[in-house]
């Protein structure tokens, strides 16, 4: 295992400890904060919110049929800048769009003097837009019954994808190419000091002609597990803000893709992730959250990006 690796194991390992030996209440689901589709979530009570993000990923490493790095053209390091809104439809139901412009960059390394030259491109990514409604409520009462939600997402391709691109390092690529839709379930379990939860969605892409070829990605399947809980800290009399914590692992399998509906062999994907937040409370109407996530953490990276992101972000609820 990579020392990176390594380190972001055990930090992992720690906050799930934290998370085990704290007390508090929380409330969330099991897929926030794990990096997925939805940087925005509309907690109860809230009817309006607006978010802010910043999401660095200091470096990129594709990875080919057989899991080892390629030496391809391509970034090798990425900042996602990210603004959503949310507004809730009814007391169990909300609507989320979200807009993220991509920062593309590539560092080379001339050998024969050991200068590096730089090169990076913006430009925004495909828009999404998501909702999720409770179809099981949480209960004070009841502590062990589950919140249950079922949620759904549309993403159209309106980014220049890979199939336009005129860059030789592809810095030029800020969408999938593909319109996609999300659907997916949420379960969450009840009003406990440590809550745990399980969600799975599914991300199916709409075929395309590119190039006079029928194109289509295979579908898409996230397994997201998680722990959360809300830690509060009293330091010498003094009642601090209560910190959220949540710690959580993914698992995404895209199956094969098609081409003229014929299936491409070698080109289904696999790459398995785990993810660290702390969520606090900055002022009455806003809070910040800070996420380490890794894909790669553990398993086999097969076509895909092995990568550690950094996010900061911030949310205000507007009523």
């Amino acid at each position: 295992m990579k020392l990176r690796q390594f380190r972001f194991s055990a930090v992992f390992f720690s906050m799930s400890l934290i998370c085990f030996f704290s007390s508090g209440y929380a409330l969330a689901c099991a897929s926030c904060g794990s990096g997925g589709d939805e940087p925005l979530v509309l907690f109860p009570a809230e009817t309006f919110k607006i978010y802010g993000g910043v999401a660095v990923t200091p470096q990129l490493e594709s990875t080919g049929p057989d899991g080892s790095t390629l030496q391809t053209a391509g970034p090798n390091r990425r900042v996602n800048s990210t603004v959503a809104a949310g507004i809730a439809l009814s007391p169990r139901g909300f609507f989320t769009v979200a807009q993220t412009v991509v920062t593309n960059s590539r560092t080379r390394t001339n050998n024969s003097d050991a200068r590096k030259s730089s090169a990076s491109k913006s430009g925004a990514a495909d828009p999404s837009f998501s909702g999720r409604y409770t179809v099981m409520m949480l209960q004070l009462s009841r502590p062990l019954i589950p919140q249950i939600q079922i949620l759904g997402g549309y993403r159209p391709a309106l980014a220049r994808s890979i199939h336009e691109s005129s860059d030789a390092n592809l810095l030029d690529v800020f969408g999938s190419g593909f319109d996609e839709v999300r659907v997916g379930a949420d379960l969450w379990l009840g009003m406990l000091s440590v809550k745990t939860g399980v969600a799975m969605t599914l991300t199916e892409s709409i075929a395309a002609r590119r190039s006079g070829i029928l194109l289509k990605p295979g579908t898409l399947v996230r397994l997201t597990t998680s722990l959360t809980m809300l830690s509060t800290v009293d330091h010498f009399g003094i009642n601090l803000q209560p910190v959220k914590l949540a710690a959580g692992v993914t698992a995404d399998r895209r199956t094969q893709a098609a081409a003229d509906r014929e299936l491409v062999d070698g080109s289904e994907q696999s790459v398995n992730g785990a993810f660290i937040s702390a969520d606090l409370a900055a002022l009455e109407s806003d809070s910040v959250k800070f996420t380490v996530a890794r894909q790669g953490v553990f398993g086999v990276v097969k076509n895909a990006v092995a990568s550690t992101t950094w996010s900061l972000a911030w949310a205000r609820v507007l009523r």
